[in-house]
């Protein structure tokens, strides 16, 4: 868990100046080169959204990794999701606020009020466009957290409750609409991760056992889950991703090792093409300036971005276009 302080700044959009240098607003970022980038040239093409934090959300064209906008005025921007649709969901800790922008969007399209909560992580359903929001207890390492479920991402959210001293910090929808959440709980100076799963409509959770996750530390371990298209994907531990099924009982089906050296790894998103294949590419945070591309499931390392990023952490992919 990443905690930095932040300084808020205007909702804002980078563009780049056609041909020249001309100054930016204060929290935009211009990439020098290239031409006018309008919203009906990125509507068609994949994009990667990274949280900062500097309290900014860099965004990025997926495949050639150029920026392509960043976005300003979070104070502490955590995890971030995309539905199938293309609509991204930032979360900001301490604004107890998602902010939902639509697919290369300049501004906030919506915002989900989350207080008195502190969202931490998201999910959203390809289903039914429900949100799913791990919230995390504000202060204290003995507190409970809860997840926050917005009807088809909008209105006042039902809460469910976790167990006493559980703090959900990570939460993915398979595409039924089932949802896995990943939490922490501490015992004196050592951290266990526990998980629950709530089955489509279902009104209450599922403690939930993954085979081999027995762990423990002084440090948290779990980065958070997603959906690969057949498998959950739980991890980071270290370099490694478990995969699993869940039919009343989870069942192990592999084990993935992501390539590179003493790597730091934060949420994973998997790249995708559409609703009906499985992911090919899996992305993330890497320690305190780059995000990672591997080969999928493979593991193997494909490239990196290294600019206009700030301790990265929430990744969310956005298709160009809708994709069933």
């Amino acid at each position: 868990m990443k905690a930095s302080t932040f300084a808020g700044l205007g909702v804002l959009f980078a563009t780049i100046a056609l041909g020249g240098c001309a100054p930016s607003p204060a929290g935009v970022v211009s990439p020098a080169g290239g031409a006018d980038v309008t919203h009906a040239s990125i509507t068609f093409q994949d994009l990667l959204y990274v949280s900062n934090a500097n309290g900014t959300v860099s965004v990025y064209r997926y495949q050639q990794r150029t920026l392509v906008a960043v976005l300003t005025d979070f104070t502490q921007p955590k995890g971030a999701c995309a539905h199938s649709t293309g609509n991204v969901y930032i979360a900001d800790y301490q604004r107890n606020a998602i902010y939902e922008y639509a697919h290369g969007g300049k501004k906030p399209i919506a915002t989900l009020d989350d207080s008195p909560y502190t969202p931490y992580a998201c999910a959203a359903s390809p289903p039914n466009r429900n949100l799913a929001v791990a919230n995390l207890p504000s202060n204290g390492y003995y507190k409970t957290g809860n997840v926050a479920i917005f009807l088809h991402g909008t209105g006042k959210p039902s809460i469910l409750h976790l167990p006493n001293g559980n703090q959900p910090f990570g939460c993915a929808y398979d595409d039924r609409g089932d949802l896995l959440i990943a939490a922490r709980i501490k015992y004196s100076s050592f951290w266990y991760d526990k998980f629950y799963y709530l089955p489509r409509d279902a009104q209450k959770l599922i403690p939930m056992q993954l085979p081999g996750l027995n762990y423990y530390s002084v440090a948290n371990l779990i980065e958070g889950v997603a959906w690969d298209g057949e498998y959950w994907v739980v991890g980071p531990i270290y370099q490694e991703l478990y995969l699993y099924t869940i039919s009343v009982k989870a069942s192990q089906a592999g084990e993935i090792e992501l390539s590179g050296n003493d790597i730091s790894a934060g949420p994973v998103a998997i790249y995708r093409k559409s609703l009906k294949s499985r992911g090919t590419q899996i992305v993330a945070g890497v320690g305190a300036s780059a995000v990672y591309y591997w080969s999928y499931p493979t593991g193997d390392y494909v490239n990196q971005i290294t600019k206009y990023l700030d301790d990265p952490f929430g990744v969310a992919i956005s298709l160009g276009e809708p994709r069933t």
